[in-house]
């Protein structure tokens, strides 16, 4: 609750009238990396379970206005979760992809620091893979669909032309897909998706990324 709280009056702030830093017609390319990783042992159990995750964006952009910038972005996002019970060891492996259009308002808050709100939608697609413990293909499958999603994040200039960001990734996001399962049997199934990055430590979600101003 705290968080989304934190979020709303960053974006209320960042409606606010700012002082101009990406003055209107100028580029911006940029990026972002985020990685997260969960680690579950359930007691008096033999079973562990691990999972590593990323997110991976490259963004282009042209500030349609003092501060605000409208552009592109392109995402990979890997995703490998393993759980082991004795010797059985289970691995899923899922690669996902998409390409949208964003938009993004700053706003200066002195001492080269800016506050930013992002929010952007688009194609999103995965492939999923299973193994059992033997490596043999468990089950396979496809996704497609679309997202819409809302993030905030702090930005500090190194230089006249180049940030550097630090973001919570997808703080909100509402996507549609359809998945397509070829093994062990041939289905698909429609999903509608709400979801919110809300853990108590935001540092297993937080994402780093530049920003160059051409």
């Amino acid at each position: 609750m705290t968080r989304i709280l934190l979020t709303v009056l960053i974006i209320l702030s960042i409606s606010i009238t700012t002082n101009a830093q990406f003055i209107k017609g100028s580029g911006l390319i940029g990026g972002t990396l985020s990685y997260s990783s969960r680690k579950v042992n359930y007691p008096n159990t033999a079973v562990e379970y691990n999972s590593t995750s990323g997110n991976y964006n490259i963004s282009l952009g042209k500030a349609i206005r003092e501060n605000a910038v409208f552009g592109i972005n392109i995402n990979y996002l890997p995703n490998t979760s393993t759980q082991q019970s004795g010797n059985a060891l289970y691995k899923v492996n899922i690669n996902g992809y998409g390409v949208g259009i964003f938009y993004r308002l700053y706003k200066n808050l002195g001492k080269e620091f800016y506050l930013f709100g992002e929010a952007g939608g688009g194609y999103i697609g995965s492939s999923f893979t299973s193994r059992d413990s033997l490596g043999n293909k468990v089950s396979t499958s496809n996704t497609n669909g679309g997202q819409i999603y809302l993030y905030p994040g702090i930005a500090y200039k190194i230089s006249k032309k180049f940030f550097i960001e630090l973001s919570i990734p997808q703080l909100f996001s509402v996507a549609y897909s359809s998945e397509k399962s070829s093994a062990p049997v041939t289905s698909t199934i429609d999903s509608f998706k709400i979801g919110a990055t809300l853990d108590s430590n935001p540092l297993t979600s937080l994402g780093v990324g530049f920003r160059l101003v051409l």
